[in-house]
């Protein structure tokens, strides 16, 4: 009971404090007119839900923001992996941090990221394959939120091995003491079910991420010092 009640508050507070960041013009610098005109050209397209709505995406991405404390420190080397629209990495950087995202290659995402003055990686996260050169590592933070490329709740999402290569893999750009947040897409099978005590991912994923120090608040997992927890575990040498 006093783990949801804090969880709450702590949600309420970050949620407060990104609006009025917002307020006081997080994301002023963007140039909305330019926005406009690629929206207009990319009319029904599937990820132009974050701009129709775009004030809850900037909510909601500045909510993550004070969620992750990175109002508290500056220059951090950030890596948000499925960028997206790019929301957090703005606000991120207006902050002082030094964000890099990475995301697949979508015509709509790459005009957008390129009007916010972005750095992104261009590339489709594929299981058992090696992530490529990403420019601004080794990264004191890296992000996913609401994963997709683990097909989460889809044919082939991933398990325990495909998870364990990919986090081994991506120790490569991991500082000392980096921080791995990642929130997770629903995925289906044993031990998933809704709610403030939601287990978001089967029971051989879960077990997995808590052997190695994951610390899970509803579908989010962080890492304290990933590159650390994840040497104790020898890299899946499986292939695709």
């Amino acid at each position: 009971m006093f783990r949801e009640l804090k969880s709450v508050v702590l949600k309420n507070l970050a949620r407060s404090r990104a609006r009025r960041a917002i307020r006081r013009g997080l994301f002023d610098g963007i140039d909305w007119k330019a926005l406009t005109e690629i929206s207009g050209n990319f009319d029904g397209h599937k990820y132009s839900k974050y701009y129709d709505r775009k004030e809850h995406s900037m909510v909601r991405n500045a909510e993550r923001i004070f969620a992750l404390g990175l109002n508290k420190s500056s220059g951090l080397r950030i890596l948000d992996l499925g960028c997206g629209f790019g929301y957090f990495m703005y606000a991120a950087g207006n902050l002082g941090h030094q964000p890099t995202g990475m995301d697949i290659d979508d015509p709509f995402f790459n005009q957008v990221t390129r009007v916010l003055g972005l750095k992104k990686v261009v590339h489709t996260i594929v299981a058992y394959q090696p992530l490529p050169e990403i420019p601004g590592s080794p990264f004191d933070l890296i992000t996913a939120f609401a994963t997709k490329f683990d097909f989460a709740a889809d044919d082939g999402q991933w398990g325990v091995a495909e998870w364990q290569y990919f986090l081994k893999d991506l120790t490569r750009y991991m500082a000392p003491g980096c921080l791995l947040h990642i929130k997770f897409n629903q995925y289906v099978g044993e031990g998933c079910r809704a709610g403030a005590h939601c287990q978001p991912i089967p029971d051989p994923l879960w077990d997995y991420f808590r052997s190695i120090g994951g610390n899970f608040e509803k579908r989010s997992v962080q890492i304290q010092n990933a590159p650390a927890a994840l040497a104790q575990f020898p890299r899946d040498t499986k292939t695709a």
